[in-house]
């Protein structure tokens, strides 16, 4: 409820944090609306409110009070928010309340009333985030595999999540052709990728591989070829997601036999040996970037766990060196930007989040900053940033002054 165009435009968000954590005290425009405002000290945060408001400071009835929310939120309203305002003053005149006060309370209504979250909205979203977040605690490895398996979904996406898998100390247990199923499951060690975050793969593909390897292990990739007939496209993009990894051949030479293979349906089942050609392995960033290819994720380290030696060097922070630095600190950071907001009532600010191997990094850009470098923003993955550390309790933002790629 607080995170509404209604409470951000209304100034109501800090004030009621401030006064959650005791450090403003909670106060009430007039006394007769302590009754109504009482539970979310002092700052009008749901729709309801708004008809106990105009009841107690102004004398409305419950039709009059309804009549005047919906003429809040309705657009083209002037004239008939003009006749609420002055029944509303009126009554508010006749209760002994001050004018100034009555017309101070009037004005946070026309802005909160824009688009206000009803109580019963926030108690069922509050339910949600209760019960998620005790799965999560509790059943961390079932929570998770409930995210991936319904993805898209939320608010993070599947390189997300099992990157904080890892933080957690979760394995996340790479795509296998014989233990992945159709989808992410829980294993004793960890969560396995399934069969269907290899891109390509279609049910009519993985409903090919699962009956197939009922019939036992597949020895070779020629043999797991004829046995699954799903064609050269989706093997070579297993081999690249590391599914074939179990036969402890080099991708790249399992590429090169596939090439070698003759996969069409009417060929002569004979086994063709090809004459081996030496081929040096991937890389581990060649092997990371051809499973971000083939899943849209890696399940092995972060990508910026591979440039962290080279970023120190540069004196450039991750997400862990942020909890040592004063406020005001100037600051350079890197991470792939995993989220870019620009609410509407944010007046042209827009909010990044950089991800690294151990956390996440909150980045503020101005609208100058933002008109400045929108094309960076826009065209790059990875993302270095330099600002000044804004602490606000255990929040940690980076308000940006200049943005370049990685």
């Amino acid at each position: 409820s607080l995170i509404r165009p209604g409470p951000i435009q209304g100034n109501m968000v800090h004030p009621y944090l401030r006064r959650r954590q005791g450090i403003e005290p909670v106060t009430y425009p007039h006394p007769s609306l302590e009754p109504a405002l009482k539970e979310t000290l002092g700052v009008i945060l749901f729709q309801e409110q708004v008809l106990k408001v105009a009841r107690d400071m102004a004398g409305f009835t419950p039709g009059q009070g309804e009549l005047l929310r919906r003429a809040l939120g309705a657009k083209q309203a002037t004239d008939q928010l003009e006749k609420f305002r002055a029944a509303f003053l009126a009554g508010a005149a006749a209760n002994g309340v001050a004018a100034d006060v009555a017309e101070a309370v009037f004005r946070q209504l026309l802005v909160f009333g824009g688009n206000p979250s009803a109580k019963s909205h926030a108690s069922a979203f509050a339910v949600l985030v209760y019960q998620s977040g005790w799965l999560k605690l509790y059943h961390p490895r079932a929570f998770y595999v409930a995210l991936l398996n319904n993805q898209p979904m939320g608010f993070w996406n599947a390189a997300v999540l099992t990157n904080e898998l890892r933080r957690q100390g979760i394995p996340v247990l790479p795509v296998d052709i014989h233990l992945s199923r159709s989808k992410c499951s829980i294993e004793a060690t960890g969560i396995r990728l399934g069969l269907n975050y290899v891109k390509r793969m279609a049910e009519t593909h993985i409903d090919a591989i699962l009956p197939a390897r009922a019939g036992g292990p597949f020895p070779s990739l020629d043999n797991f070829c004829r046995r699954t007939r799903i064609g050269r496209n989706r093997v070579e993009t297993l081999i690249l997601s590391g599914a074939m990894d179990t036969w402890g051949v080099p991708r790249r030479q399992l590429l090169w036999e596939l090439g070698t293979l003759s996969l069409q349906e009417d060929a002569l089942d004979l086994v063709i040996d090809p004459t081996p050609v030496p081929l040096p392995p991937l890389s581990s960033i060649d092997a990371m970037l051809a499973e971000q290819t083939a899943l849209g994720l890696s399940p092995g380290d972060h990508m910026m766990t591979h440039h962290r030696a080279e970023l120190q060097q540069r004196h450039i922070l991750g997400s862990s060196d942020l909890a040592s630095c004063p406020n005001g600190a100037s600051v350079r950071v890197a991470g792939l930007l995993v989220v870019h907001q620009s609410p509407p009532t944010a007046k042209g600010f827009h909010f990044l989040t950089l991800e690294d191997e151990d956390g996440m990094i909150n980045v503020i850009v101005r609208p100058p900053v933002y008109s400045e470098y929108r094309h960076i923003i826009h065209s790059q993955l990875f993302l270095l940033a330099e600002g000044r550390i804004q602490r606000e309790g255990h929040v940690v933002n980076i308000l940006a002054e200049w943005i370049h790629w990685l």
